[in-house]
């Protein structure tokens, strides 16, 4: 009679395990559904659902901290905007879900949030790529879900830089966990089209000020040492600074000749005879590193290729967020005339007429542009040290 009822429990907790591991299942297809469904509607912007995941999640948390319950999860419910809540594929949501449930002593609704959460971490780690490897990288839909990746590891971001692998725009993500010692390892993400789509748009106007978190380490130390590559350059009395940005932009001009004609190697060496006179990575200039990262992806010199395209970042964030160029108290600070015009193009505009003025002991080039809606507007450059560099070599 004991092992007839013994047998019976182990069919039954066999059955229950069973019809978890299907629940699970269940839950993850929904979730995938849910996820490309998000990143087919037109309707709905990525970027902004990833801010709203986010923001959402932290108010959430703080009013949770704070004892208001029934607030954090009303704050929570506003995601319902885009998906109810019992489909919402977000690891962060539904921990927080269960977190907030539990103490709101509502057992069945946490162990809802409990089972979503699980599905989510499964299908964040088993269902969207491994990550392991450019080939593999790991596919979201939303920017806050490389955070959930690494977190339903154990792990925590040190830091994140893009990385360019047969001309797709990816994500490597340097990441520990106690698990690993300590040691890092490096996992690869790609947007989901539309979201990079968004991302290529946003960054049409390269000299656009980009927000970067302090936490962000290897984004905000490229914008701290393109600035400080760009006063030293400016200072560095070392070198014939009008006979440098000459040579610059005839070689600029030749290598793009070049690339023109699909020799991308010629093209690179011809750019690289500038570094006889200083090594490239010394001359912060925009249009002239632009030039050489364009050309080191093409060649296929991956490494310095996304290298230089932090540079690149570096120096367009030194420059837009040295003024908005409205007016000469904000400026935009340059290092080169050319990065004027950059500047003037990126805004979809072109110049009319250029002229140098004087305020106090200051000096700015004063470009008129208009764009192609015969819009009107001026900007302030300053050039003060330029002047003083290109006075005393014309002497």
């Amino acid at each position: 009679m004991r092992k007839s009822q013994w047998l019976t429990g182990v069919l039954l907790i066999a059955t229950s395990a069973q019809c978890f591991a299907a629940t699970q299942t269940s839950i993850v297809e929904q979730f995938q559904s849910q996820r490309q469904a998000f990143a087919q509607n037109s309707g709905i912007d990525l970027r902004v659902l990833s801010q709203d995941i986010q923001s959402t999640v932290r108010d959430s948390y703080a009013m949770d901290q704070a004892g208001n319950d029934q607030e954090a999860i009303a704050r929570l419910q506003t995601l319902e905007k885009y998906a109810p809540l019992e489909q919402f594929p977000s690891l962060d949501v539904q921990l927080l879900c269960e977190r907030i449930y539990t103490k709101l002593s509502r057992p069945a609704d946490a162990a809802g949030c409990h089972d979503r959460a699980g599905a989510m971490a499964e299908l964040l780690q088993r269902e969207t790529g491994s990550g392991a490897t450019p080939d593999d990288p790991v596919r979201v839909i939303t920017i806050d879900e490389i955070g959930e990746w690494t977190r339903s590891r154990g792990a925590k971001i040190d830091h994140v830089s893009p990385y360019v692998y047969r001309e797709q725009n990816l994500q490597a993500v340097t990441y520990s966990s106690a698990a690993s010692a300590g040691a890092s390892a490096v996992a690869y993400f790609r947007f989901t089209p539309r979201l990079q789509e968004v991302f290529n748009h946003l960054t049409d106007d390269v000299f656009a000020p980009v927000t970067v978190s302090a936490s962000n380490g290897t984004y905000q130390a490229a914008i701290t040492q393109a600035h400080e590559q760009r006063v030293r350059f400016l200072n560095d009395t070392g070198f014939n600074y009008l006979a440098l940005i000459q040579l610059c932009t005839i070689s600029t001009r030749e290598a793009l000749k070049l690339a023109q004609q699909g020799d991308f190697s010629a093209a690179l060496a011809k750019l690289g005879e500038v570094g006889r006179v200083r090594p490239i990575e010394d001359i912060p200039i925009f249009d002239f590193i632009s030039a050489y990262s364009f050309l080191l992806g093409k060649v296929g010199k991956t490494d310095e290729h996304n290298k230089a395209r932090l540079y690149l970042f570096g120096i367009t964030q030194d420059i837009a967020r040295s003024g908005n160029g409205l007016t000469p108290e904000s400026a935009v600070h340059v290092v080169a005339i050319s990065e004027e015009y950059a500047w003037v193009h990126a805004k979809k505009m072109r110049v009319t007429r250029q002229s140098l003025i004087q305020k106090d002991d200051r000096r700015y080039d004063l470009l008129e542009a208009e764009g192609t809606d015969n819009s009107k507007q001026t900007y302030y450059f300053e050039v003060s040290q330029l002047f003083a560099r290109e006075s005393a070599m014309s002497q």
